[in-house]
């Protein structure tokens, strides 16, 4: 699982993404699975602010600024949340800079 104290920046691996909008759920189809994942409104926030430049802190931050919620329970949610995303091969991790 990843570590919050560490800067470093979750990547999206090869999948597409789908924001279905009748319901407003946003759908991860991974191309190498192949898996197919409906994801929750923080989870598909998360996933959206996946961009290769964004650290784990600057996720974190940026889901507390919009919710009413301890910062710590956020940064377990979202370590979570990337630690399953790691476990599916669908991010990988680069320094950050």
């Amino acid at each position: 699982m990843p570590d919050a104290t560490e800067r470093r920046v979750p990547r999206r691996k090869n999948t597409l993404t789908h924001e279905v909008t009748d319901t407003d759920e946003v759908v991860i189809y991974d191309c190498n699975g192949p898996q197919l994942l409906v994801l929750n409104d923080i989870a598909a926030g998360v996933w959206l602010m996946i961009d290769g430049e964004r650290s784990i802190e600057d996720i974190t931050t940026e889901i507390v600024s919009h919710l009413d919620a301890e910062p710590e329970t956020v940064t377990c949610d979202v370590l979570a949340f990337l630690g399953q995303l790691e476990h599916r091969k669908l991010i990988t991790w680069k320094e950050a800079t």
